[in-house]
């Protein structure tokens, strides 16, 4: 049953939020958005301050962008700083005329269930900041998009490690360049992408820069050399390749624990022992675990150049402190001390503020604010138990948009009534929670490959091994995305009918199929056809992007 006039009450309009008003709208639901600042954009906003001044988008425009809506700027910006990202938004906003759905300057306080012996309802408590008074309205639906990022991690984290030191302590979000850094020896506390970028750019000025951290990560270059390794050419149009991604799903761990590590080999020689014996980053995996993926331009050369001292791995940590020196340590025992330090830069990430809720929905989606990781346990990263009117989007860590824009068009089409709600048996065999994570995982991922199975068999027969998804990615936790995000993403558009039939366009269009297959991964491929399409879009999409990667490859 199709519904009409039904109301969605939107939290947060960064990209998750916008792209949630558009699907809300082109399935004929009427979205209403709440937004605490003063404009849109969410972390991309300038005025929101958590980006620093270079901050880039760590894979290509052509994957950084909405499905039908690319970028107008220079070609050759091909990583765009956040600054270009912001304005995309607000290109996309104007254009699709999404702005009059949003109450700017409204931060909600208070969510609540309505129920009667009729219907369920969404209540909505929030402060307009311009007037300082309060509002209420109750809505059909509700969508969570303010995402993983509303605020740091707790700054009491480290309270007592550091609680003697004199010198300056900031996190993430306060740095913005280096200036401040010159001559300076600085410590920077964690091991992932921010970790890496900021070392990086700190190191060029600072008398010292040390990183510390938790865990070893391959850092892959932004640009990696293409197959006959004439050019650079921008890593997604290597990870997300349409047939290597669906190759990958097709074989055993084993088979792609070998192929992993040849990709290791090939992407990050300077971490390999075998390769570079004295290189200052090896990366050391025990038992084969899958470890962090960094995708930095620069890092690892300016490690190699003596300017970064690692500590990374093993647990690493800073374990205590007195007025200018810190002490780091590891699970091995090892223990280092680096005097004279003036900064520190907490690195530690970001936690969501779903503060709004009553403690009966935070109960429901196990929610761990403190787990940078996997803050809250949701059916697909999108809906909680026993909460149909209530969904969650940009609650775990993607690459790209196109993830986030499609669950948007999942969640909508389901409260619209054009597609079915999961069944509770579907909700329960596929809900992680944190105590049988690993074995639900691969249960539930197992299960939705088999449901797609059939449509990948018959759209190409190289998929025909795709149910083994999830035998190859068993040591990975749920939130983390990386070769798998082109599976994931055809797994969504085929549930919403928005995923090309490859077989029939094989014979039909062998050009347009190859530019798939073969090509670009480009979110456009999802507005071909089904719900939502606009097929000449799509194509001039698609064409383009394919064009600039020939020029790439060549």
């Amino acid at each position: 049953m199709i519904y009409k006039d039904k109301t969605v009450a939107i939290i947060g309009f960064g990209p998750a939020g916008i792209c949630s008003t558009k699907s809300s709208i082109e399935n004929g639901l009427i979205p209403t958005v709440f937004e605490m600042s003063s404009e849109l954009g969410g972390v991309w906003n300038p005025s929101i301050g958590k980006c620093w001044d270079n901050l880039s988008t760590n894979v290509s425009r052509y994957v950084m962008c909405f499905s039908d809506f690319e970028y107008h700027n220079d070609d050759y910006d091909i990583f765009p700083n956040y600054k270009t990202v912001y304005q995309y938004l607000i290109n996309y906003v104007n254009h699709f005329n999404l702005k009059k759905h949003v109450h700017f300057n409204s931060k909600v306080f208070k969510v609540e269930r309505i129920e009667n012996n009729t219907n369920k309802k969404i209540k909505i408590t929030w402060k307009n900041n311009l007037d300082n008074k309060l509002y209420s309205k109750s809505f059909d639906y509700l969508i969570v998009a303010t995402g993983l990022f509303s605020k740091p991690q707790n700054s009491t984290m480290y309270e007592k490690e550091l609680k003697q030191f004199k010198g300056k302590i900031i996190h993430s979000q306060d740095y913005k360049n280096n200036q401040d850094y010159k001559g300076k020896k600085v410590v920077v506390l964690g091991s992932s992408t921010s970790a890496c970028e900021i070392s990086a750019e700190i190191s060029m000025v600072t008398k010292k820069c040390i990183i510390v951290g938790h865990e070893n990560s391959y850092i892959y270059g932004k640009l990696l050399p293409n197959e006959n390794n004439t050019r650079l050419i921008p890593l997604d149009s290597i990870l997300f390749q349409r047939s290597k991604s669906y190759y990958q799903q097709s074989l055993s761990k084993e088979e792609f624990s070998k192929l992993k590590k040849q990709m290791n080999l090939k992407y990050c020689p300077n971490q390999s022992k075998e390769i570079n014996p004295t290189s200052k980053i090896i990366v050391n995996s025990p038992n084969d675990k899958t470890l962090g993926f960094v995708a930095s331009s620069s890092y690892v050369e300016q490690v190699e150049n003596g300017l970064i001292s690692v500590y990374c791995g093993n647990e690493f940590t800073i374990t205590s402190s007195n007025e200018t020196s810190i002490t780091i340590s590891n699970c091995l025992g090892e223990n280092h001390i680096e005097d004279d330090i003036d900064v520190v830069i907490l690195c530690n990430g970001y936690q969501p503020d779903l503060s709004f809720f009553d403690q009966g929905i935070l109960n429901s989606i196990d929610y761990l604010p403190s787990d940078s990781k996997r803050p809250v346990c949701l059916y697909k990263n999108i809906f909680a138990p026993n909460s149909k009117n209530i969904a969650f989007i940009s609650f775990f860590r993607s690459l790209f948009v196109a993830e986030v824009e499609l669950m948007s068009r999942m969640i909508t089409m389901i409260f619209s009534g054009k597609i079915s709600y999961p069944t509770e048996d579907e909700i329960k065999n596929g809900f992680i929670n944190r105590e049988n994570n690993n074995n639900n995982n691969n249960n539930n991922n197992n299960n939705n490959n088999n449901n797609n199975n059939n449509n990948n068999n018959n759209n190409n027969n190289n998929n025909n091994n795709n149910n083994n998804n999830n035998n190859n990615n068993n040591n990975d936790p749920p939130y983390f995305l990386v070769a798998g995000s082109t599976v994931l993403c055809d797994q969504i558009a085929n549930e919403i009918g928005v995923l090309p039939d490859f077989k029939i366009l094989k014979q039909s269009d062998p050009k347009l199929y190859d530019q798939l297959w073969n090509g670009y991964f480009t979110p456009a491929t999802y507005r071909l056809v089904g719900n939502g399409s606009n097929p000449k879009v799509a194509k001039e999409m698609i064409e383009k992007v394919n064009k600039i990667y020939n020029k790439l490859c060549n």
